[in-house]
Parts: structure tokens; sequence; C-alpha cells
């Protein structure tokens, strides 16, 4: 029987085991529908327990086909998701029986896969795959419960964003060749990724507010009439400056298509390519751009194009702006993903810094002419 129990707040919370041994709880206005619930979640683990004894003994090619058959996803993700089943996941479990499969085996494989020196990024993206696909098989109650819990994974190193200084900025677009000098300010001063400035439509450019509304994107697969994330359609102000380029650049062109298109004789007006662009436009211009530093003329880092989102982001942050709103300008689903740029603050170590000024005394290491 799930154990039923009255909170303070005059509901009812209702808690039941699963296979597994977890505790799974939820809770409800009245007493009646908690105990429902819970009699309904032990009933299905029954049922999943004493099921058909021959479901687990689907081998784990078997169902990762019948699995693989209904995922509804992006294509390049489709691609991706191909390309580490293939590399990582199919050649340790193809033969496996579903029911055979325990959760210190999975534990094993990830070490494996550690130990193979495959990268921290590839192995998360190939256990997600695999939870998916146990999860998705406990579903369709072939399996109990799924073995994928509470699993060590190796740590993703963040790297730090790598951004552009003023002078380098300023001395990429003096290399660029328009429309691009436009686009890259653009970039610059938006935080846009490179699929939204390359998917920006003029239509969604509100020239009296000087607003950006981020709609559209360009994939590979083509315009896409929404953005990677629900957090991602969002509206960008725009510098004076900018919107100035904006309508230098459009003039005389269609306000309500694509902003940025090729220019090359007989193929122009199509949609850029990400490979394409870079190889004759960015990696040409940042390879012929130089600054001064300290009097010294040096070469601009060779960082890629969404290097753009990072400094605009940098930038700002160094200004004052909270990561709050940089997170919102920038569309991150996830706070943390803005948390690369907390240490550029300008007050990031101040109460640190603070603390110590105000010690009763400090530690000291004595001059030399003191030690005579």
């Amino acid at each position: 029987m799930p154990y039923l129990r009255k909170l303070p707040s005059g509901k009812w919370q209702a808690t039941v085991r699963t296979p597994a041994g977890d505790r799974e709880t939820e809770t409800f206005a009245l007493k009646d529908q908690a105990r429902d619930w819970g009699a309904e979640r032990e009933a299905k683990y029954r049922r999943r327990t004493h099921g058909d004894p021959r479901g687990g003994k689907i081998k784990f090619q078997e169902w990762h086909d019948r699995w693989w058959e209904g995922r509804v996803v992006e294509a390049h993700t489709l691609r991706g998701d191909a390309s580490s089943i293939r590399n990582h996941v199919m050649p340790y479990w193809a033969d496996w029986e579903m029911r055979a499969i325990g959760r210190i085996d999975i534990q094993t494989w990830v070490r494996k896969l550690i130990l193979a020196k495959k990268g921290a990024s590839a192995i998360r993206r190939s256990y997600n795959l695999m939870h998916s696909l146990m999860q998705a098989a406990v579903d369709e109650d072939i399996i109990a419960v799924t073995p994928c819990r509470r699993i060590d994974l190796p740590p993703e190193n963040v790297k730090p964003p790598q951004w552009f200084t003023l002078n380098q900025a300023q001395a990429i677009l003096d290399e660029l060749p328009q429309p691009w000098q436009t686009m890259a300010l653009l970039g610059f001063y938006t935080g846009l990724r490179w699929g939204e400035l390359s998917g920006l439509h003029g239509k969604r450019i509100d020239w009296r507010r000087s607003r950006v509304f981020v709609v559209e994107v360009n994939t590979k697969s083509g315009i896409k009439e929404y953005p990677k994330t629900a957090k991602s359609r969002r509206e960008v102000p725009l510098p004076a400056h900018v919107l100035d380029a904006l309508s230098r650049h459009m003039h005389g062109e269609d306000r309500a298509g694509v902003v940025f298109t090729t220019v090359t004789k007989g193929r122009s007006g199509r949609l850029l390519d990400d490979g394409n662009w870079r190889r004759q436009t960015w990696w040409p211009a940042l390879r012929d751009a130089y600054f001064l530093d300290e009097g010294k003329q040096r070469a601009v880092p060779e960082y890629p194009p969404h290097s753009m989102r990072h400094t605009c982001a940098s930038w700002l942050v160094q200004k004052g702006v909270s990561l709050y709103e940089v997170q919102h300008l920038l569309g991150h689903e996830s706070y943390q993903t803005t948390q690369r740029y907390a240490h550029l603050a300008p007050d990031a170590h101040e109460a640190v810094l603070g603390a110590w000024t105000r010690l009763d005394s400090q530690l000291v290491v004595p001059t030399e002419a003191a030690r005579r």
C-alpha cells in the first residue's frame, strides 16, 4: 500500500517504492486522489515486475531499431546521435539481452569509454542516448526498471569563452569586405548565434524602436521558423550606429527577406553556408588582421565566428551589465552557461579583496633591509 501523509498545508502526499528501491512522491489536494495515485503506481510496477518474461529477452539491437524508428528530433541531431550509437553504443551492447543489462554493466561500459580516452562530451552524449533508450524500454514494459541510474560520468571541462578586445574586433572589421562588415558588426553588438545572424529576416527588424526579433535561424536543413530553445526566441536592442549600418546594407533590397545572403556572381541571394563562410570569408580576414598592442603590431587571435557572441557577452559584463540580463540577451536556456562570464564583472572579487583589507593586521614578508 502507498504511504499517505497529510501535510501542514492540508494537502495529502503519497509515496510508493519503485522496483529500483527509490521513492516516488506526489502531492494532491484530496486524500482519495493521493490513495488512487499510489495504488495505480504500485499496480503499474507489479505489472512490470510480473509481466511477460519473454519481453526482456529481446536483444539490444532489436530494441534499438524499434526505438530509433519512433524518435522525433531534428535531422542534424539525428545524424550526430547515429554517429554516437555507431561508434560508442552498438559495438558494446548489440548482442546483450535487454533483461541482462544491470546498473553496474552501464557503469562498466562508461569506465571502458573513459579508459579508451573518449571525450567527456562524447561519453555523456552516448550515455544520454542509452538512458533514453532504456527508459523507453521501461515504458513499454520490456524491462522493469532502467539500469541507467546513479551512474558516475566524467566531468566536462568547460573552456573559458574566447573573446576579442575592442582593438582586435576593429581590426577584423577592417579586413572584412562588405556586406560581412555589417554582419560582424551586428554579431559583436547583439551576440546572435551565427545561424541567427545568417537567418535574420528584414521583417524582424523594428526600425522605430531599434530592436531585432530573433525568430528564424539558418540551419543545414534551411531556415527554421523557431530557434533552438524557447528562450532563444527573443528581442535584442540595437545601438543606433548598428541600425544605421543595417539600413545602408539593406538600401534597395527586399526589407522582408533574409538580410545576409551569398554575393558570389551567379550564385547571389542564396542562404549562407557556415563552412563556406568560415573558409572563404572569416579565416582569411583574421589571418590578415593586426592590432596595435603596447606600440607593437600583433596578429588577431584566430577564434571562430562564435567568438563574436562571447565578445558581446564579455564586453557587457565588463561594463556592469548583470549576468541575468546577459542571459536573456543571448537566449541562454541555463543560467550556468552565462556564469562563464562572471569573472569579468567589475566587482567580481570586490568582496574578497575587501575582506582582506579589513583584517586586524596583515602578513608581511620582511624586506632585505629589515633582516639586517
